[in-house]
């Protein structure tokens, strides 16, 4: 994969897509994602936006839907954001009105051994 840049992809609402992507640049769902994400950086879900599939990410901020599996050192639920389904953090902040339906594995911060807990946060 390139090397990470500063740059952002944008889905726009009303695209479908549906298939594996790989970037390095930043990445703006407000359509719709059926597949897999394989990303260095940061992937956003606007609220308007869908994803179903698997993802792997530096980070993930939810502002509309995520199904699937992820796994991101950092995942951000906003207000209204929903995310169902498996993951694999270091660190998740939910927002009041934000809702994760799943089950989280967190990695350790030291040494990344993974420990698995089950939540769920309505």
């Amino acid at each position: 994969m390139a090397r990470e840049t500063n740059s952002t992809t944008i889905i726009s609402q009303g695209a479908v897509i549906k298939g594996d992507l790989e970037l390095s640049a930043k990445l703006h769902i407000e359509g719709v994602v059926d597949g897999n994400i394989n990303s260095s950086n940061e992937v956003s879900i606007g609220k308007d936006g869908v994803m179903k599939g698997e993802l792997k990410a530096s980070k993930l901020i939810v502002n509309g839907v995520f199904e699937g599996t992820a796994d991101c050192d950092y995942i951000e639920i906003m207000k209204g954001g929903i995310l169902k389904g498996n993951i694999t953090i270091k660190n998740i902040t939910i927002e009041n009105g934000g809702c994760f339906a799943g089950t989280s594995t967190l990695k350790e911060h030291k040494n990344d051994t993974i420990k698995s807990t089950k939540t769920s946060k309505n």
